[in-house]
């Protein structure tokens, strides 16, 4: 499967940053990798992005992300670096 790399800028507000995943998660999308600032205001994350089935397709998707109240842009980097996944992840 292909990964697709995004932007999506948004408002901090309570539950926002659960909002925006819910919907990739419920799209069938998975998150293979994510970046996120935050100045208090605003926050910024850019995510690699696996589609569960080779139907669903990202463009779709960010307008769907879009359409929520915090989110103020969305953007489809298209000449993103290749993300690697980590196998395993130590725990405490």
């Amino acid at each position: 499967m292909r990964v697709e790399h995004v932007r999506i800028e948004f408002r901090c507000a309570e539950g926002a940053l659960r909002r925006i995943l819910g919907v990739i998660e419920a799209r069938a999308f998975a998150v293979r990798s994510m970046q996120m600032g935050s100045d208090g205001d605003r926050s910024v994350m850019t995510l690699a992005l696996e589609p569960l089935d080779e139907s669903r397709r990202v463009d779709t998707l960010l307008r769907q992300v879009a359409r929520l109240h915090e989110v103020e842009t969305t953007i489809r980097l298209t000449n993103a670096p290749p993300v690697m996944e980590v196998a395993h992840v130590a725990t405490a």
